[in-house]
């Protein structure tokens, strides 16, 4: 298992949802960003597939990523976005960095992988390197090239150990390459 961990010097741009900033309007505009019904966002990352978005509340924190002149937010949860950034004015944050967990197609399973390939929660498409990846996330499914890199945020394990449950998303090469640096678990490196 190999770690990396968020550039700390990185400063990103965030938008709380349903706070109508001009970020938020603008995707609305676009379609990269939808608001649905039962008044949930449904937002348009790389990583969506089959023509549904990433379910997000009113609350919720999107970063973008801006591809060839096209905006792809993805959401952070409220309560994650809060305890792992750092206000400092308008929409700059700070990211608050800790070593996780990654896995790269190229690897050898780890114990990890092999949990959410057995529960079903990941598959992987050998024929198909555009969505090697595929998951449901977000309330959406989502996939991701071969080339991407699997980040494994959280690994809960019962009493004996064993894997009970992992937070886990697809970051694209070019997002991981411009944020985040390998490290050793406890971040150094």
């Amino acid at each position: 298992m190999r770690y990396a961990i968020k550039k700390t010097d990185k400063t990103v741009k965030a938008y709380c949802l349903g706070e109508h900033s001009a970020m938020e309007q603008n995707l609305l505009r676009e379609g990269a960003i939808r608001l649905r019904p039962d008044g949930l966002y449904e937002l348009f990352s790389q990583e969506a597939a089959s023509g549904a978005g990433e379910l997000a509340h009113p609350g919720d924190y999107f970063k973008v990523d801006t591809v060839e002149g096209r905006h792809y937010p993805y959401p952070n949860d409220r309560a994650f976005f809060l305890a792992n950034h750092r206000h400092i004015a308008g929409d700059d944050y700070q990211q608050r960095s800790r070593p996780v967990a990654i896995w790269q197609a190229d690897e050898e399973l780890c114990p990890e992988v092999q949990f959410l390939l057995e529960t079903g929660r990941l598959v992987l498409n050998p024929n198909d390197p555009a969505r090697y990846f595929n998951a449901h996330l977000w309330g959406a499914p989502l996939s991701a090239a071969r080339d991407a890199t699997l980040v494994l945020y959280t690994t809960q394990r019962d009493a004996a150990g064993q894997i009970t449950d992992i937070s886990f998303n697809f970051v694209a090469r070019p997002q991981f390459e411009e944020n985040y640096r390998l490290c050793g678990p406890e971040g150094e490196g």
